[in-house]
Order: C-alpha cells, then sequence, then structure tokens
C-alpha cells in the first residue's frame, strides 16, 4: 500500500514516501530482535555511527590449476583431441582393427602350404619267406632314406582341394635285384565337391562372416566417433555457458556493491536509514556465494570435458584451464523435418548395423541351408614312377664260374687244359632261372630313375566319386530354422528402430525451433530488464524508490542474461543433437574416416580419423 500511494505521491513527498517504504519493509521482512546486534562490520555504535561493510575480493578458481597454463580451444581443437585421445574412441578403433585381422585369418584358410622331410631307416627282419630273394641269408635286411616334398592348398571358387607330393627314395638290401635301388614318385590328387561345399563351404562362410562383421565394426566406429563428438560439443557449451555465468554473477556482486555504496554515502549524510546498507550487504554476499555456485559449476563442466580429451589420468591438460573461445551466436539452422527424416534414415549407423547383421544373417542361412544337403565329391588321383639303380648281378653274366673261379659271362672265358694253361673260350651266358634278369632301362642312378619318371610310362591314376547321405540330419535342419527366424526377429527390431529414430528426429527439430524462438525471447527480457533496472535506478536517486526494488531489478537483470545464455547455449546443443540423430555429426565437423587394412599388429591404419 505505501508503495501504491509513494509512486503516485507529488515529488514533494518523495523524502517522507522513502522513509514510510523504508520502515515498512524494515518492519515485514527484518524485525529487531530485542537487543539487536549486527556483524561487526556493520554494527551501529552508540553514536549511531555506521561502519562500512567489508568488501572482499572474490578469488579465482585455482584448485588443480598451474598459473599461466591456459588452453584457448575452438569446438574443433576440443573434438579433435577427443577423437586423438578418448579411449573408447581408441578402444572402437581397437575392435575395427581385430575384425580385419579376423579377415585375413580366415583368408589364411586359402593359404597353400609346402612341406619337405628326409629321413632315414634300417630294417633287419628274419628271413622266412622262400621267395624273399635273399636266399639262404638269415635275415632280410634293408636300409632306406628318404627325400619328400609335397604342396597342397584349397581351390576357393568351387570349394575343391589339391595336392602335390614329389618323394624319393634311395634303398640297399640283401634281398633286391640293385645294390643301390632309387624310386622316384610323382603325385596328384584332386577333391572336388559336387553338391554340399560346392557354392559355399565352412572355410568361406568364415571369410564372408569375417567381412561382414568387419564392415560391422566400421559401422559401431563411427555411431562411438559421432557420440564421443555430441558429447564434447555438449560439454564445450556447457563450459562455456559456466564460464559466461560466473561472468554474469560477478558483475551482479559489483552491482550490489555499487548499490551498498552508494547506501553508504546517503547513511552518512543522513538520507537513508542503516537498514539500507544492512539489506544490500545481505544481497551482495548471496551474490558472491552465487559467485562460488558458478565457479564450482565450471570446474564440474571442465573436468567432464577434460574427462572426454584428456590421455590418461597424467596429461598435462587437467592442470590447464581451458577457455572455450567460440561465440555462442550461431548461424540459423534451416532444416524441413521431412528432410531431416530421410538424412536419419539414410545415415544412421544403428540401420547400416541392423542391415549388416541381417546380412550376417542371409550368410548364416546360406551356408545352413548347404548343409542339409548331401555330400556328392569328385576325386582323382593320377601317380607316375620312376627306378633306377646298380643289379647286383651283371645281366651278361652267370653266378656260375669256370674253373678259374671267374663268372661265366657271354663273351671271352677261359678254361684250364691238361697241362693247367688257360685257354680262351668264346661262351654264351648261361641261365640260370633262380637269379633274374634286369632290363637295361632301369641301370643307371638316380639320374636313370628321374629318366623313368619323366617317361610317364609307369603310372596309375584314380577317378571316382564318394556320396555322404546323413539321415535325417536333424542338427543342419534345426540351425537353418534358427537363423531363419533370426531374420524375422531382425526385421522386427529393424522397425522397431526406424520408429524410434522418427521420435529422435522430431524431438531434436523440435528442440531447435524451440531454442531459436527462446533466444528471442530471452533477449527481448534481457533488454527489458535493463532498461526496468535504470528506471528503478533513476527513481532511487529521486527518492521514489527504495534498496529493495534496485536490488530486486539487479537479480532481473542477472537472470534475465544467464537466461539468454542459457537460450544461445541450448540452441548450439541441440543443433548438435540434431546432427547426431541425423548422423550429419562428422562431415558437419569435417571428420573424415578412413579404413585402410594393415597386417602388422599394432598398427593405427585402420579407422584413421582425420
Amino acid at each position: 500500500m505505501f508503495n501504491q500511494i509513494c509512486r503516485s505521491a507529488r515529488p514533494v513527498l518523495a523524502s517522507a514516501c522513502a522513509v514510510l517504504l523504508t520502515a515498512a519493509a524494515f518492519a515485514q521482512d527484518t524485525p529487531l530482535p530485542a537487543n539487536p546486534t549486527l556483524p561487526a562490520a556493520q554494527a551501529q555504535t552508540q553514536g549511531n555511527a555506521q561502519l562500512p561493510p567489508v568488501l572482499r575480493t572474490i578469488p579465482q578458481r585455482t584448485v588443480g590449476l598451474d598459473p599461466g597454463k591456459v588452453k584457448r580451444w575452438t569446438l574443433r581443437d576440443a573434438i579433435l583431441a577427443a577423437l586423438e585421445n578418448n579411449p573408447d574412441i581408441e578402444i572402437e578403433r581397437s575392435s575395427v582393427r581385430q575384425a580385419g585381422f579376423d579377415v585375413i585369418s580366415a583368408e589364411g584358410a586359402y593359404d597353400p602350404v609346402s612341406t619337405q622331410g628326409v629321413n632315414f631307416q634300417s630294417n633287419s627282419n628274419p628271413n622266412t619267406r622262400p621267395f624273399s630273394g635273399a636266399g639262404s641269408a638269415p635275415s632280410l635286411n634293408s636300409k632306406n632314406l628318404n627325400f619328400n616334398f609335397g604342396h597342397q592348398g584349397l581351390i576357393y571358387r568351387s570349394g575343391g582341394s589339391y595336392s602335390a607330393a614329389f618323394n624319393n627314395r634311395r634303398q640297399t638290401s640283401n634281398f633286391s635285384l640293385f645294390t643301390s635301388e632309387y624310386d622316384p614318385q610323382l603325385s596328384f590328387n584332386i577333391t572336388q565337391p559336387l553338391w554340399k561345399n560346392y557354392k559355399i563351404d565352412r572355410n568361406r562362410y568364415q571369410i564372408q562372416i569375417a567381412k561382414k562383421r568387419l564392415d560391422l565394426s566400421d559401422a559401431t566406429f563411427r555411431q562411438r566417433a559421432i557420440e564421443i563428438i555430441s558429447r564434447v560439443q555438449t560439454a564445450y557449451w556447457n563450459l562455456a555457458l559456466a564460464i559466461k555465468d560466473e561472468e554474469i554473477q560477478r558483475d551482479a556482486v559489483k552491482l550490489a556493491e555499487t548499490q551498498l555504496n552508494n547506501n553508504q554515502r546517503q547513511v552518512e549524510v543522513g538520507t537513508k536509514a542503516p537498514i539500507d546498507v544492512v539489506e544490500s550487504a545481505t544481497v551482495m554476499e548471496a551474490r558472491r556465494q552465487q559467485v562460488f555456485q558458478a565457479m564450482n559449476s565450471i570446474s564440474q563442466a571442465e573436468n567432464a570435458l577434460k574427462n572426454l580429451t584428456a590421455n590418461g589420468p597424467g596429461d598435462e591438460l587437467w592442470k590447464s584451464q581451458i577457455v572455450p573461445v567460440e561465440s555462442f551466436e550461431a548461424a540459423p539452422l534451416v532444416l524441413p523435418l521431412d528432410d531431416a527424416v530421410k538424412l536419419a534414415m539414410e545415415n544412421r549407423p544403428e540401420l547400416k548395423q541392423f542391415n549388416l547383421q541381417k546380412q550376417l544373417n542371409d550368410t548364416d542361412v546360406h551356408y545352413l541351408r548347404n548343409q542339409v544337403k548331401p555330400q556328392i565329391d569328385l576325386t582323382f588321383n593320377y601317380t607316375t614312377f620312376g627306378v633306377g639303380g646298380n643289379p647286383l648281378y651283371n645281366p651278361n653274366c652267370s653266378p656260375l664260374t669256370d674253373l678259374t673261379g671267374t663268372p661265366v659271362c657271354a663273351g671271352v672265358s677261359a678254361i684250364k687244359d691238361a697241362a693247367g694253361n688257360l685257354v680262351p673260350v668264346v661262351r654264351t651266358s648261361v641261365y640260370n632261372p633262380r637269379v633274374p634278369s634286369v632290363g637295361s632301362t632301369f641301370i643307371g642312378s638316380y639320374g636313370t630313375g628321374l629318366k623313368n619318371l619323366f617317361k610317364n610310362e609307369f603310372r596309375t591314376w584314380t577317378v571316382g566319386v564318394n556320396i555322404t547321405l546323413p539321415w535325417r540330419n536333424r542338427t543342419a535342419k534345426a540351425q537353418l530354422g534358427r537363423a531363419q527366424e533370426v531374420t524375422r526377429q531382425l526385421d522386427l527390431q529393424t522397425r522397431k528402430q526406424m520408429q524410434n529414430i522418427e521420435v529422435e528426429v522430431r524431438n531434436a527439430v523440435q528442440s531447435v525451433e524451440t531454442a531459436k524462438m527462446r533466444i528471442e525471447a530471452s533477449r527481448a527480457q534481457t533488454e527489458y530488464a535493463r532498461q526496468q533496472l535504470g528506471g528503478e535506478e533513476k527513481r532511487f536517486q529521486a527518492g521514489l524508490s527504495t534498496t529493495f526494488f534496485v536490488l530486486q531489478r539487479q537479480n532481473d537483470l542477472s537472470i534475465a542474461r544467464g537466461t539468454e545464455l542459457r537460450a544461445l547455449a541450448d540452441y548450439n546443443i541441440a543443433v548438435a543433437e540434431l546432427q547426431r540423430v541425423i548422423s550429419t555429426t562428422l562431415s558437419s565437423n569435417s571428420i573424415e574416416v578412413k579404413s585402410e587394412v594393415s597386417t602388422q599388429p599394432g598398427d593405427k591404419k585402420w579407422a584413421d580419423i582425420k
């Protein structure tokens, strides 16, 4: 009531009204105790003198910060630091590289294999066979030296397999026609599935699965990169807002100090009651507390950003002060809802992941459907042989000897006459059926064996078909049915995800539009609050207002300025969220994800971010 009367009073009554308003405010809000006692800085003395309140300087943040270490970051600086140092990004990058190595590992099944070996074997077995070739020798003795080569591999396109072997043996024995025998052998084998495992087998299935998982890891990596960037954007703008809010609160403290000084001077000249000084000091201390709270908010916001961008707990970034230099002013974003939904459906990594999961499952279905079929394999084997060696007996001689002890051979021999003299005689060979003859084709060394081998006169080949027919085959059929059921489940999950994306896009577009309107309204509110404070200060100087109303208008201006900054920050955060939900965060921030295959463990050439 006093306020309404005083505002309508004539100027000559201004001083009286001011006294009445002060008394009313004092009577309503600050009842005096029986023995009033004010703080020492504001105590009233016996002589009715007022001690001035203590004006203390508000300190700057120093906890955990080294003096002079300041990081002035643009938003892109913060994003690049997060992409370079954030452990979540590095974990996903490592997952992509692991998936790449899985592809190489699966493809390794088609790496050909070459083998070689050498061994020596000595045998001595009892001679119990009448036709062993060792005669009356008590044992069959042999020594073998083997030196073998092999090569084998799989055929990717047809699912077949092949092998080749080149085996060599040198044998000495007491039951062979050769003193030293060489047996080279060359063989080829091919197995080709005709039904089961023809279009897809276990190895090709593993390769296809590994490649799809690599694509899935890449999509997951991109999604994680988008999420980290979006979180960095939010943390960056929250930090910028906290710093601006602290500035607003410090400005509010300065306004309270100015009002306090003015009131103090007026109390000294007797135009104001001492309670006005108390009221100003109370508001000033309240605003100092708000500054301290704002400093704590800055510290928490800064730590949130550092947590996303620091390279471990020992990073020097923790001791540095981060100062965002980006302006709150953002270019207006005009994106129709239909276009935003279309972009989201085309770009969202979640939908790509579901699509890749369906492709993975389709590969399962294709493979399992093939495993239900009977297995029919075409086999082919071809082997060629060669033999060479030194014969145990001269093929032109008989094991019988003449009178001189010389083997009887075709050609010139000698006999003794009656006087004991040797007489040359021309003879033909004497055939002994117990000693088989050896063809001249095989007489020689290892080179003779190779020559006979590559003549390809002594060969063996086999061609055939092997059929494996499973009865019932319930395991393969059950696995196929389960894979087909997973396909239906993935379709439902994809539909659900698309609906969730629709909701996210609609909310994000609405948030951007709402934040844009809030900016306009908050700016008008700030301007009006500034005008109200100016008017109230003029009335106060004219004696038509009180300290209470001036301080209230100061509070209104501080709130309006904070609301304006909050609206600007919310607009930037809303734009970042819209970029996330339509999956244009990477392109909007000029971030490129490049995937390069590397077979070197620990190499970071996979999923590089630039």
